[in-house]
């Protein structure tokens, strides 16, 4: 009997929390994240088209290099991170007009955007501070830990996914945004942080340059729900406002509701008007979890001139599971254990969407299009690096290791030093099998 009653307190407890957790016990309404006073937006005559518009000048040119981050946790911002370490190097990174990050890769092109590290010769301590070492090792941080040990000081956020949301904001801001908005993100490059409109099914992205909402000439831009949704109004262009919070911005395209998120902005419905309304913002990962989209669009709608030529180099860390494999295996808690798995089958539709209708509106449009796709799974990596232990080295063994890292907001100094080399191998190899094509759109000279 003693031994029935344990189990019956132990499932009444279990219950409990239960219930605690999912917002059961009691209820605690969420929260708006931001309001957008209409007294700060200007009549239609007198809209902000670039909150940066010193900068315009130098935007204006015939070839157009973005660079993509994709979503996928610590894995991408570690991925990202190196990157543009290896992007860098082959001095490439001042060539670069917009970076696109969803998710993960938020993390990395946010800290890049306001510390610019440089690559530091052995023994240079003068630029430590700011050293690609620094912001790798800041990628690799425990969020996910920190985030939760944020959540125990503000129990009242327990109940709420719109309030857990603020929690990784505030880790972000603790560890490396230093409480920055947009006002304090430099003109070049511009930073594009992807995220999801709930309420319209369309993409959603914060960024220092406005991008017009309106009609579109320009395939596959003539549907409203593939353009790119921003603090643009009807007749009203606008970029993110100064104060909004960059820390925000990065957790809102990183949170996964029902687990965090969605965060809730309140803007005037029009140009200058009173009337208020709600956009519910998250995961931009489940439209789009490259990043490529909305490049492709401030490409094509928010430069002052169309460019000629477009490159977009586009770091992939998304994982990508077989078909074969998930129809074989027997997947019963896939959605309970690993809820990010629902941006792992949009993406597919993403991807072929990007292949197909693109690909053909390019050829139509008369833009020279150079889309180098770097995808982590894809990398050659013959050893395991020393964080990963005495293993023997096969190159089958480490490409499976790879593409089984987890979605999270930690990862292990071995799946972190994987994910460094990997992107380090794809940048090279796919810098030299473009090379041509690089060489033609200016971004490399010819060998002497």
């Amino acid at each position: 009997m003693n031994k029935a009653l344990k189990h019956f307190r132990r499932g009444a407890m279990l219950g409990s929390l239960s219930l605690l957790v999912s917002g059961c016990a009691f209820f605690k309404a969420d929260k708006i994240h931001y309001t957008w006073n209409p007294d700060t937006i200007p009549q239609c005559s007198d809209c902000n088209t670039d909150a940066h518009s010193a900068g315009e000048d130098a935007q204006k040119t015939t070839v157009f290099v973005g660079l993509a981050l994709s979503g996928g946790g610590a894995r991408a911002s570690v991925f990202g991170a190196a990157a543009i370490e290896a992007l860098e190097r082959a001095n490439l990174m001042d060539r670069v007009h917009y970076i696109s990050s969803v998710s993960g890769g938020g993390f990395a092109a946010s800290y890049y955007a306001l510390k610019k590290p440089k690559i530091c010769d052995d023994g240079a301590l003068s630029c430590a501070e700011n050293s690609f070492a620094v912001f790798k090792q800041t990628m690799r941080q425990n969020y996910l830990s920190q985030m939760t040990k944020r959540q125990l000081t503000k129990p009242g956020r327990i109940t709420s996914p719109t309030r857990r949301l603020s929690s990784l904001q505030e880790v972000l801001d603790r560890e490396f945004i230093d409480g920055a908005d947009f006002s304090d993100l430099p003109s070049s490059p511009i930073l594009l942080i992807n995220g999801a409109r709930y309420d319209d099914g369309r993409r959603f992205v914060f960024s220092t340059k406005a991008i017009p909402e309106g009609d579109s000439g320009i395939a596959p831009f003539t549907e409203e729900a593939l353009r790119t949704a921003s603090f643009s109004l009807p007749g009203c262009p606008h970029a993110t406002p100064d104060d909004f919070s960059l820390a925000l911005a990065i957790a809102i395209s990183a949170g996964f509701p029902p687990l965090l998120g969605p965060a809730a902005i309140e803007a005037p419905s029009e140009c200058a008007s009173e009337q208020m309304q709600f956009w519910h913002l998250g995961d931009g990962g489940i439209l789009d979890n490259s990043g490529v989209e909305s490049l492709e669009d401030f490409a094509l709608r928010a430069e002052p001139n169309r460019p000629q030529t477009i490159v977009i180099f586009a770091m992939d860390a998304g994982r990508s599971t077989s078909a074969d494999v998930m129809m074989n295996t027997r997947n019963l808690k896939l959605w309970t254990s690993d809820p990010g798995r629902v941006v792992d089958i949009v993406g597919k539709r993403a991807n072929a969407y990007r292949d197909v209708v693109l690909n053909n509106a390019y050829k139509n449009s008369g833009v020279e299009f150079h889309f180098l796709d770097m995808r982590y799974t894809d990398a050659q990596i013959k050893e395991w690096p020393p964080s990963c232990g005495a293993r023997e080295n096969d190159a089958a063994a480490i490409s499976a290791h790879l593409a089984a890292i987890p979605t999270n907001f930690k990862i292990t100094d071995c799946d972190a030093d994987l994910m460094e080399l990997a992107a380090h191998d794809l940048v090279e190899r796919a810098l030299a099998d473009h090379r041509d094509e690089l060489i033609r759109a200016g971004l490399f000279h010819h060998e002497k």
